[in-house]
């Protein structure tokens, strides 16, 4: 895909299935029945930004040492991600986190063989909201309400201290030419989607806010939002202006539609143009 001269890249990790207390494991066989209704089936899909100068990834999945190219996998399956498009890991020199929730941030480190935590991106400055590192601090002592998949910011600590991540406290930044950060709340306290916009065309990534397609015209109250109100408003106000900016939508947790521009119909509200 193409944004101006800007290349972007969907890096899939797969589908997996997500319990309501967060468990997650790779579904291997697609055609196998679901074995509760209290999962859910979602797809990670990092974004690679090459803006001919930078190459920029949107979040950096889950991890887990998933398909690694190494005999004894150690490190996160973005390795192999990155190569299958001809990527090396140094080669990124930015990421920008939507959230800190763990399936968009395990990729970030790994444990080697030293038992060392160690950056998987060598390179790169990580870009997070203040606020978001202060709530996923918080949540350590106490109780989440959401389900699913939530904070786990152990490792983060060492690429904290390291210098490596860059806390952004402004509602609207721009991290590189033609890249800006919107902070939306809403899903957790300081999430963030990000507006590429290069040459007159317009993408959007859309974090969690509208994780897939299934989200477009979801306004039931849900739990997987810290704040649902705020969340709403940001999602619909979302869709708007990527209406107006005939705007390419890109999804992280969409198992098969990854991206798409919006249209709106009489009965359906937004939906995915077709074709």
């Amino acid at each position: 895909m193409e944004i101006g001269d800007f290349r972007l890249e969907q890096l899939s990790e797969g589908i997996f299935e997500v319990s309501q207390a967060g468990s997650i494991h790779k579904i291997r066989d697609l055609g196998k029945e679901r074995a509760s209704e209290s999962v859910t089936r979602v797809g990670l899909d990092p974004v690679l930004i090459d803006t001919g100068s930078k190459v920029i990834l949107l979040d950096a999945g889950l991890g887990m040492g998933l398909d690694n190219k190494e005999p004894e996998p150690d490190t996160s399956n973005i390795v192999t991600n990155l190569d299958i498009f001809g990527y090396h890991p140094k080669d990124i020199s930015a990421v920008i986190l939507s959230h800190l929730h763990y399936d968009h941030v395990a990729g970030l480190s790994y444990t080697n063989k030293t038992d060392r935590i160690t950056a998987t991106l060598p390179n790169a400055k990580i870009y997070v909201q203040k606020i978001e590192w202060e709530a996923a601090l918080h949540s350590l002592e106490s109780r989440p309400e959401v389900q699913g998949m939530g904070y786990e910011p152990d490792d983060l600590y060492r690429l904290v201290a390291d210098g490596r991540i860059v806390f952004l406290e402004k509602e609207l930044q721009e991290i590189s030419k033609g890249i800006t950060v919107i902070r939306t709340a809403g899903h957790t306290p300081g999430h963030q989607i990000v507006r590429i916009r290069r040459s007159g065309q317009t993408a959007y990534y859309c974090g969690d806010l509208i994780p897939n397609e299934l989200y477009l015209n979801r306004f039931v109250s849900t739990k997987i939002d810290t704040d649902y109100i705020k969340a709403r408003k940001a999602r619909v106000l979302l869709m708007q202006q990527a209406w107006r900016d005939k705007a390419t939508l890109l999804f992280y947790h969409s198992m098969y539609v990854k991206a798409g521009m919006l249209v709106r119909d009489k009965n359906r509200g937004f939906v995915l143009k077709k074709g």
